[in-house]
Order: structure tokens, then sequence, then C-alpha cells
């Protein structure tokens, strides 16, 4: 064989592994609970825009070391996830992934926990997490099913070797990793996968940050002082 044949086999391989894979959603799925088809739609949305409302009622403090690191680290996080995230062909089990099932969802919850910590708001950091907890349950719920019908049984090993939200174990072994999805490359940091994700968590850190700034700056011109 030439090897000009032997690229053109390696590249259609490479090609089908990547190929997304069809949902195999059953003709008569099971009916969802009224709660978590209410959180997976607009419910989100709508509670997003609550919590920039309070963060701003509470921005009295100009933001504070604590809370821009929590809210940077969870950007990081996103980024970093980013890289590997290759949506409905293999389990994502590369960095981040390795730690956690819902890395994205992890570094989302804490850039809320970090901006409302970075303007002293404890309260608000404490309902804003129980409301996170209750949502995000009923999506990664919604999830899971969806990518159980893709991908089949390297899933169910994946759900086995990897928990859900909170890093709770070690990132698993080379090999382990390697059962769930036998794609090498897949292992590896993608700057291209960041831009085929869009990933701009800097901006919304910095813009998150800034407009804290901002909001604690007005307030000390325009009302005296803050507090």
């Amino acid at each position: 064989m030439s090897p000009t044949s032997e690229t053109a086999i390696t590249e259609a391989s490479s090609s089908l592994e990547s190929a997304p894979l069809p949902d195999r959603s059953p003709e008569h799925p099971k009916p969802v609970h009224w709660f978590r088809r209410l959180a997976g739609g607009n419910t989100r949305k709508s509670l997003a825009w609550i919590y920039a409302i309070l963060l701003i009622a509470s921005a009295d403090h100009f933001p504070n070391a604590l809370g821009t690191f929590v809210c940077f680290l969870g950007a990081a996080i996103r980024f970093w996830s980013s890289g590997y995230l290759r949506k409905n062909t293999r389990p994502s089990v590369g960095g981040p992934y390795g730690l956690t099932r819902n890395p994205l969802y992890l570094g989302t919850y804490l850039m809320l926990v970090g901006a409302s910590l970075a303007v002293n708001a404890w309260a608000l950091a404490a309902i804003s997490s129980v409301a996170f907890a209750v949502i995000y349950h009923c999506v990664i719920l919604d999830e899971e099913e969806k990518l159980d019908r893709i991908f089949g049984e390297p899933y169910q090993l994946y759900l086995k070797t990897v928990s859900r939200f909170f890093p709770l174990r070690w990132f698993p072994k080379r090999e382990a990793r390697l059962a769930i999805n036998p794609i090498e490359e897949h292992l590896k940091f993608s700057w291209k996968l960041t831009r085929e994700n869009r990933a701009h968590p800097w901006i919304s850190f910095l813009g998150l940050i800034g407009f804290l700034w901002l909001v604690a700056y007005l307030r000390l011109h325009f009302t005296g002082g803050l507090s």
C-alpha cells in the first residue's frame, strides 16, 4: 500500500471517530417530571436576571481579593474545559473531565459564588447556591439521559469512574480513561476546540468584576460612600 493510501485511510478513520453520533432517542420516551421541564426551560434565564439584580443591589463594597479569585478560578475551569469538549462524538475524559463530568457548570457555579463573595454578599452566595443546586440537578439529569442514549456502555463506565459535579476523586488512570474513550488525541488540550466552542470566560469574568467595581464607584461618589 502506498504512503498516500495509508494517509487517506488514517484521515478517514480519524474523521469517522470524530463524527457526531446520532441521538438514539426512543420512539416513546418516558414522561419527564414537570419540574424538570420547568428547570430546563427559561427558568435559568429568569433566575440569572434575578441574581444579577440582587448582586447589583449588594455591591456596596469594591470587589475583594477572595471573591475575585474564586470568580477567576471558575473562568479558568470553563476555559480549560472548552479545550476538551467534543459534543456528541465521544465522552470527554481529558483535562477537567477526568475530575468532574460537568466542569463547565462547576466553573459557572464558582463564578456565581465568587461574584457574590467579592462584594461580601454571603447570604446571596448561600441562596444562589441552593437555587443553582436545584435547577442544575434537573438539567444534569436530563443531559445524562441524553448522553446515555448517545454513547451507551462507554458512558455508563464514565458514570462509575468520574464524579458528577464536585471533584471527589483524583484523575483516573490513563488506561481507565482510554477504556471510556479510546482516542488518545481526545486526552490533549485543543486550542481549536476552544474556538469552536466559543469559549470566552475571560470576557465574562472581566465584565462581571469590572461592572461590580463600577457600581461600587458610582455609589461612592453619588451616595456619600460605601458601607
